[in-house]
């Protein structure tokens, strides 16, 4: 899976809609069982090894928060939210490219 990366210093998109992954992992249990929940914490263990690099250390990657993003008809993907080791800032990792955000962290520098 491709990954678009952004360092940001906050990131409260939709805030509302925010939450962490494990709350996500639960509801999915419920809802679709237990081979999807498998499922989903394989895209966040891709989406943390894609992301986790020595510049960008992620010290928490197994409870991110975690975001949706409507796809098509009936599908949405997810994105995720991780906290970086440098203080204040975080990394949002999606699927979709979020051109937004660079922008924004373009202004931020």
């Amino acid at each position: 899976m491709s990954w678009f990366i952004y360092e940001v210093p906050e990131f409260n998109e939709d805030a509302a809609r925010i939450e962490p992954f494990s709350d996500l992992r639960s509801r999915v249990v419920k809802l679709s069982g237990q081979a999807m929940a498998d499922e989903l914490e394989s895209v966040r263990e891709n989406a943390a090894s894609t992301a986790n690099t020595p510049t960008r250390a992620l010290p928490g990657a197994e409870n991110p928060h975690v975001f949706p993003i409507p796809y098509a008809d009936s599908m949405i993907l997810v994105g995720f939210i991780f906290e970086l080791a440098r203080e204040g800032r975080q990394l949002v990792v999606s699927p979709v490219e979020m051109p937004w955000l660079k922008d924004a962290v373009q202004a931020a520098s």
